[in-house]
């Protein structure tokens, strides 16, 4: 396989996929602790199987506090320190058969020196692992080290432009100098805090908005070995921060703001290349609308066009509008564009109801008793057309909850595109919504079920009174009903499923998550992916900030 091309500052290294850390030697490493094991019961009837002798633990650098008072909730607080690793005392029972890495991304620094950071999406990435192996589990997180990280860290201020956050200009020619740099892309940030991808050649990136935010990380150090170049000459500065990625492709959508529309593209395992499958224009507005995620079946892309538009006049401004990088252009309504992988070609576009959506869960293809394709089924965490949801993520009103039930209200809205040439397709809820509390974001499924019928899904659901997602739910589209699991006063992370290896049925796995408490402690959750029971959970020494989205490395 030829070795593939990424930069680390200003030198160029090439480093083949297959060149990685070794597995094994890595788990010996960690596992190869000598220390003997007890057994006894915890308070809630959890057996502790594993309490070994702590492994040494990497406590670089300590980050300072925000000035915010320490009152705030751990998942809105900053990450304590750079990087730390050790193993975890495990209470229940983690399965044998669940061997590998689960990586979770997120932002976890808002602050620089006494310079706090206004929304969600600004923090600087800190990527955390769980290495699962025999019953044991290795612990860790690290900063990733964008250069806008770096920057920031060694000139104590933001030095690129965040989904919030501009640099502070000393003087005119320098707001100028900056604008400059916009349209290049120069000062747009790398800070690729918001989701992880395994490639199917085995590199692992992380991704954000911004192409230039694609950076690859080795998935059992975290250390960052550089930017992930792309060696096509497509261009563009941002694309989907949630590609589809499989073992046999990576595909995405490329914004294209000075003609609205998307191209999509796909790129194959062991290259850097990004190929041209076809162009979806816009139908409406000045602008595309923002696709921050999009949805697949076995023969088709999805392409959402999101009333909710990227504004050009707003990635200008030095300070924030309400909608940030967007605009809400209602009058220019809502489309799906289906495109034909093999052929590139739109099969059909319908206008749908209006609606807002950050994460679509899966699609499907209907067919007919004769076999033949009748329509389009897609499902998405849909916020009933409300943009309020992005100003709820705004670090004050996070870190200022008083009780009273602020949540926006979501649901799973279930789209049908028709495939025969009518001009309109459905929007409707899936399931009545208050079976998971009328709140619904940061999805998966069985992995298996990718762009195919499926049953299942895990997602964050609401018991209110809340202002955030505060639950697990297990999503059940047959009998349209929800399990609900719920830590009074914690804030769960994405719920992630992984499958048993060998398994028949959909949700024969396990669901992990990431727990962050109200006292500042946190733990990792596994749920039995059946019958949603918890079967074990491992305290953290400290709780982690919040965090978005994850991927599963499995042991080779």
């Amino acid at each position: 396989m030829d070795s593939l091309s990424f930069s680390v500052g200003i030198c160029r290294h090439h480093v083949s996929p297959s060149a990685m850390l070794d597995f094994n030697q890595y788990s010996n490493h960690l596992l190869g602790n000598k220390a003997g094991f007890a057994r006894k019961q915890d308070k809630q009837g959890l057996t502790i199987t594993h309490v070994a002798s702590p492994l040494p633990v990497t406590v670089p650098n300590s980050l300072e506090n925000e000035t915010v008072p320490g009152r705030n909730h751990v998942a809105w607080t900053s990450v304590r320190q750079e990087r730390w690793e050790g193993e975890l005392v495990v209470q229940g029972e983690i399965p044998l058969w669940l061997k590998g890495t689960y990586l979770r991304n997120g932002p976890g620094l808002w602050h620089i020196k006494d310079y706090n950071f206004r929304h969600l999406f600004d923090g600087y990435a800190t990527l955390v692992k769980l290495h699962f192996e025999n019953g044991r589990l290795i612990a860790g997180h690290r900063q990733i080290e964008s250069e806008a990280y770096k920057s920031a860290r060694k000139n104590k201020k933001i030095c690129f432009r965040e989904f919030s956050e501009v640099p502070k200009y000393e003087n005119f020619m320098a707001y100028v100098g900056d604008i400059a740099n916009l349209f290049s892309g120069a000062s747009l940030t790398d800070n690729a805090n918001t989701g992880v991808v395994k490639l199917g050649d085995g590199r692992v990136v992380c991704l954000t908005e911004t192409q230039k935010g694609s950076l690859v990380i080795d998935p059992y150090s975290l250390e960052t070995l550089g930017r992930f170049e792309y060696s096509d000459r497509l261009g563009g500065l941002i694309h989907s921060a949630h590609p589809i990625v499989t073992d046999d492709e990576f595909l995405t959508l490329l914004p294209d703001l000075v003609s609205p529309g998307y191209l999509v593209v796909r790129m194959e395992p062991g290259t850097n290349e990004r190929k041209v499958i076809g162009r979806v224009n816009c139908r409406g507005g000045p602008a595309p609308g923002w696709v921050h995620s999009f949805p697949v079946t076995d023969h088709y892309v999805i392409v959402p066009e999101m009333p909710l538009r990227y504004c050009a006049q707003n990635l200008l401004r030095a300070e924030p509008t309400p909608l940030y990088k967007f605009e809400w252009h209602p009058e220019s309504k809502a489309f799906l564009h289906v495109m034909c992988k093999a052929s590139g070609k739109i099969v059909t576009s319908v206008e749908v109801p209006l609606f807002v959506t950050f994460h679509f869960i899966n699609a499907h293809e209907e067919e007919d008793e004769d076999g033949r394709v009748t329509a389009i089924i897609a499902d998405c965490c849909e916020h009933n057309a409300d943009t309020t949801i992005l100003d709820k993520l705004r670090l004050q009103n996070l870190r200022s909850f008083n009780g009273k039930d602020v949540l926006p209200d979501a649901r799973v809205g279930r789209f049908t595109i028709p495939l025969d040439g009518s001009p309109y397709g459905k929007l409707e809820s899936a399931l009545e919504p208050d079976e998971h509390g009328r709140g619904m974001d940061m999805c998966s499924i069985n992995p298996s079920y990718l762009g195919k019928k499926y049953r299942y899904a895990y997602a964050c659901g609401a018991r209110r009174p809340c202002h955030f997602p505060n639950t697990i739910t297990k999503l059940d589209f047959v009998k349209k009903k929800a399990k609900n699991w719920h830590d009074e006063g914690a804030i769960p992370s994405e719920p992630f499923f992984v499958p048993r290896p060998g398994a028949t049925q959909e949700d024969d796995g396990v669901v992990i998550s990431l727990i962050s408490e109200k006292n500042g402690s946190g733990y990792a959750l596994l749920l039995d992916g059946s019958t949603f029971e918890e079967i074990a959970r491992a305290k953290l020494p400290y709780g982690l900030p919040y965090g978005l989205h994850g991927c599963w490395v499995p042991k080779k």
